[in-house]
C-alpha cells in the first residue's frame, strides 16, 4: 500500500493543497513553518484517526482549523454553511475495497478521507445557541462530528483498516507522559502476535507472583484486620486483568538504564531502526521528523545507511534541515514545501549519483533559499559581502541573498537543481582566460532560464578575481600602493614596495597570486584583510552587478 497524494483542506496552515508523493522515499523540505510537519500530522489523522498518538475528538480540534476560515466564519452571520469544516484526503494504492468515487476530485480511485465538519444532527440547538450569544469568538467544536470514510462511502474502522502507518517523533517522547502507548506501539511493531501473546501471558503471570509474595500477604492481613471497613477480603493486588498489556508497567531498556532516560541520539536511533525493521510486518508507511537531531555525523551517516538498506517496501516520509540526508537518500526524492509544492523526480540522474556519493555538499541552502549567488571560492564571497556592507551596512543574509561557495562539485550540480526549482541565481564565474569557452559557450545550456546569470569580466587577462580586483584599484601608482597594503601582509608589502613603477608592482601582484606556493591561502588571507579594513577600496561593476536583484 502506498500514498499516492493526499488534499488538505482547512487544516492548520494549508486552506487546500494537493502534495503528490513517491512511492519510495520523500524527503519534506522547507523554511520553518512551511508545513512539513503538518503533512505529517495529515497523514496520521486520516490514515489513524489521531492526533499527536491520541485518538482524534472533536474536542481536541479547536487550534486545528485554517486561520482563514476560522475568521472568515467570526466575519460572517454565523449560518451553518460559514461553519470551517477540515478534510483530509489520502489517495493510495493497493487497497481495492477502498475504490470510489467519494473525493473532491471526483475521481474513481482508492483513498480515505476524514472530515471534521458540522453535525447536521444539531442544526436547532447551533441556532438557539447563535440566537443567545451576543459574541461568537471560537469555533462551537461541541457541534461537531467526526466521519472516517473510504471512498466508496463506508465507515473506515479502526480494527479493520487496510492502511497501516507509523509516526516516529522523537521530539515528542517524554520520560513520563505518553511513556505506555510508546511502549505499546513498539510492542505492536517490533513483534509478531504469538511474541506479544507470550510477553503478556509472562507479564501477567509475573504480577500474579507479586500477589503470593509472603510479605504482601502480611501487609494485606493488616489492611483490615478488625474487618470495619468491609465485612469481605480487602487486598492490595498486582492488575492482571489490564486491558493494556504490557504497555502499563514494562519500559524498554539500554544498558539497564530506561528508555527515556537514555541520550536523545540513541533513542532517535533506536526508535527508527524498531520501525524499519518492523518485525511485525504491520507498517505500510513511515513518518520520520528530523532523523539528524541529537546525532554526530558518524552516526547519522549510518542511520541512513540503515535506512537505505532496511527500508525494504515501506513507504518513507522523512522531513530534514540535513543536506546530508537529503543528499545521501537521494536528491530526486525531495518534495519542497514553499509557495509552490516542487517535487526534483526530473533532475539529472548523473548529479542525483555524484551527491549519494558526496553526501557532505550543502545542497539544502540553494533549495530553501530566494536569492542565491554562487561562486567559485571563499575570496569571493568576502569580497561580495564586503561590498554589500558597505552599500547596506549589514550583510547580504539579512536581506534573504545567501552566498554559496560551490567548491569540489562546481557550478553545475548547483544549477541543475535551480533549473527546477526556479530560484534567483547569479554566478560569479572566472572566466579562467578564455570568456567564450568558459562563460559564453558554458552559460548557453542556461539560455532559456532567465532567473539563471552569469557575471565575468570578457578580458582573458581578467581571468579570476584577483586580477579583476588589482586592475580595478591600479589607475594610478598611489591607488595601488593602497590597495596592495590593504591586502598584503608587512612583509610582503615590502617586497612590493621595492618595485619601481605602476607597472612593476602591478605585474608583482599578478604574480605573486599565481606562485604555487599557497595561492589559495594567499588569496583568502588577501580577501580576510579587504573585509576585515575600513580603507576604502573600488570593487569592479560586475560585482556590484551580481548583488542586485531587483
Amino acid at each position: 500500500m502506498h500514498i499516492n497524494k493526499i488534499i488538505i483542506t482547512n487544516y492548520k496552515k494549508f486552506e487546500k493543497d494537493i502534495f503528490k508523493f513517491n512511492d519510495d522515499i520523500n524527503i519534506l523540505v522547507g523554511d520553518n513553518d512551511s508545513g512539513k510537519s503538518t503533512i505529517l500530522e495529515a497523514i496520521e489523522i486520516c490514515f489513524n484517526c489521531s492526533y499527536r498518538g491520541k485518538p482524534l475528538t472533536p474536542d481536541a480540534t479547536t487550534d486545528l482549523f485554517n486561520s482563514n476560515s476560522v475568521h472568515k466564519y467570526f466575519e460572517s452571520n454565523k449560518e451553518e454553511n460559514y461553519l470551517p469544516e477540515i478534510k483530509i484526503e489520502i489517495f493510495i494504492s493497493g487497497v481495492p475495497e477502498y475504490r470510489g468515487e467519494h473525493n473532491s476530485l471526483g475521481e474513481d480511485s482508492q483513498g480515505i478521507l476524514i472530515r471534521i465538519k458540522f453535525d447536521d444532527s444539531l442544526s436547532d440547538v447551533y441556532q438557539e445557541f447563535v440566537d443567545c450569544t451576543e459574541e461568537i469568538n471560537t469555533i462551537p467544536k461541541e457541534f461537531y462530528k467526526i466521519e472516517w470514510l473510504d471512498f466508496s462511502g463506508k465507515k473506515v474502522k479502526f480494527m479493520s483498516k487496510k492502511m497501516r502507518c507509523l509516526f516516529v517523533d522523537p521530539a515528542s517522547l517524554h520520560p513520563t507522559h505518553g511513556r505506555n502507548q510508546y511502549i505499546s506501539k513498539i510492542v505492536k511493531t517490533t513483534l509478531s502476535k504469538d511474541k506479544q501473546a507470550l510477553l503478556n501471558l509472562n507479564y501477567r503471570q509475573l504480577k500474579q507472583l507479586f500477589n503470593n509474595q509472603p510479605q504482601v500477604q502480611e501487609i494485606n492481613k493488616q489492611l483490615d484486620s478488625d474487618d470495619t471497613i468491609t465485612d469481605k477480603s480487602l487486598k492490595i493486588v498486582a492488575d492482571v486483568s489490564s486491558t493494556n498489556g504490557t504497555a502499563t508497567g514494562m519500559q524498554l531498556a539500554v544498558n539497564d538504564i530506561n528508555f527515556p532516560l537514555i541520550g536523545r541520539g540513541e533513542q532517535n536511533k533506536i526508535q527508527l531502526k524498531l520501525a524499519i525493521q518492523n518485525k511485525a510486518n504491520n507498517i505500510d508507511v513511515l513518518m520520520v521528523e528530523e532523523p539528524e537531531n541529537h546525532l554526530s555525523h558518524s552516526n547519522l551517516g549510518k542511520l541512513v545507511r540503515y535506512i537505505e538498506e532496511q527500508r525494504k517496501e515501506k513507504q518513507l516520509f522523512i522531513t530534514t534541515h540535513s543536506s546530508f540526508v537529503l543528499n545521501k537518500l537521494s536528491l530526486n526524492k525531495l518534495c519542497l514545501i514553499s509557495e509552490e509544492y516542487i517535487q526534483l523526480k526530473k533532475i539529472d540522474k548523473k548529479i542525483v549519483r555524484k551527491l549519494k556519493r558526496l553526501p557532505g555538499y550543502d545542497t539544502l541552502r540553494i533549495v530553501l533559499s530566494n536569492k542565491v549567488i554562487l561562486v567559485e571560492g571563499p575570496s569571493d564571497e568576502l569580497i561580495l559581502k564586503k561590498i554589500y556592507l558597505n552599500k547596506h551596512h549589514h550583510l547580504p543574509e539579512e536581506n534573504e541573498i545567501d552566498i554559496i561557495v560551490v567548491r569540489g562539485i562546481g557550478f553545475k550540480n548547483y544549477l541543475e537543481i535551480a533549473k527546477h526549482i526556479k530560484i534567483n541565481v547569479h554566478v560569479v564565474k572566472d572566466n579562467d582566460g578564455d570568456f567564450k569557452k568558459n562563460i559564453e559557450s558554458y552559460s548557453s545550456e542556461y539560455k532559456d532560464y532567465d532567473y539563471i546569470k552569469f557575471y565575468s569580466p570578457e578580458n582573458p587577462a581578467l581571468y579570476s578575481l584577483e586580477p579583476v580586483m588589482i586592475d580595478c584599484n591600479s589607475s594610478s601608482e598611489q591607488q595601488l600602493d593602497k590597495y596592495a597594503k590593504t591586502t598584503l601582509s608587512t612583509t610582503t608589502y615590502k617586497i612590493y614596495a621595492k618595485n619601481n613603477n605602476l607597472k612593476e608592482k602591478k605585474a608583482f601582484l599578478i604574480q605573486w597570486y599565481q606562485d604555487k606556493g599557497g595561492a589559495g591561502t594567499k588569496k583568502v588571507d588577501s580577501a580576510m584583510r579587504i573585509f576585515d579594513s575600513d580603507v576604502k577600496i573600488d570593487y569592479p561593476s560586475i560585482l556590484n552587478e551580481a548583488l542586485c536583484f531587483e
